[in-house]
């Protein structure tokens, strides 16, 4: 890649994490401010950014650019029913990701009816091992793979490395993986996955509060995420599966 180019990227995602004027950008991508402006203006020129008064935002480029890939992503609306029907079963807040290099990308999130929820989005970007989806994701990848994904782990991390490759061999096995307090302190979630295509496959999962997964209900309803999996594979291949549920897995802390 171009060297102009990282830097025009750059300088799109510092705008993006909220750094808004010509000299905090110039500041945080260590560009000087001559170079950070001409950018800035080839940016603004092509819609990728805007520019209101002094401060710098994301242009509506990148929204048409979302909406095509979304597009490309059909088959996300022949999943939204069964989405849908999980998060009214649970209560919960049911997400679609993929892996996307060592972090996941959410593709569809569904609010359950919880008076708590997570602040999550289409597209939301997070570390992969630090979450459900990732790690059911990473679980479906040849084991050489693992290693890559935890090179990185901070010191205070509440789970060792011993620890996350042994959630990926469980991924492995049961197609199951769980988060608690890891991506984000005060919520948890259970994920399963299943394949689309040839080159991509899906984690769903059942996130919420941890306060809502209280008495062993976060490892209950790995069974129904796994059920979700399944279903939502079913749905691609214009089935209608006979999914039955643990009433009281998804029930419980209603």
């Amino acid at each position: 890649m171009s060297m102009v180019l990282e830097k025009a990227i750059r300088l799109v995602d510092l705008v993006a994490e909220g750094v808004e004027t010509l000299s905090a950008l110039a500041t945080a991508s260590g560009m000087s401010r001559s170079t950070t402006h001409r950018l800035l203006a080839t940016l603004v020129e092509h819609n990728y950014l805007l520019l209101e008064g002094k401060k710098y935002g994301l242009g509506y480029r990148l929204l048409e650019l979302g909406e095509a890939k979304r597009r490309n992503l059909n088959f996300l609306d022949a999943l939204r029913p069964v989405l849908n029907k999980y998060a009214t079963l649970t209560n919960d807040t049911i997400h679609l990701a993929v892996l996307d290099g060592k972090d996941i990308v959410l593709l569809d999130r569904v609010f359950g009816d919880r008076q708590l929820r997570i602040n999550s989005f289409p597209g939301l970007r997070n570390t992969a091992y630090m979450t459900a989806v990732g790690k059911v994701l990473i679980g479906n990848l040849p084991q050489k793979q693992w290693q890559t994904f935890i090179d990185k782990i901070p010191a205070d991390y509440p789970r060792t490395a011993e620890d996350i490759m042994a959630d990926f061999k469980n991924a492995q096995r049961n197609n199951v993986a769980i988060d608690i307090d890891e991506c984000n302190f005060g919520t948890c979630g259970v994920a399963s996955s299943f394949q689309v295509n040839d080159r991509l496959r899906v984690a769903c999962s059942i996130n919420g509060a941890t306060v809502y997964f209280s008495n062993n209900r976060l490892q209950e309803l790995g069974a129904v995420a796994k059920r979700m999996a399944i279903e939502l594979r079913a749905t691609l291949d214009g089935q209608m599966p006979n999914v039955e549920f643990d009433t009281k897995a998804v029930i419980s802390a209603r």
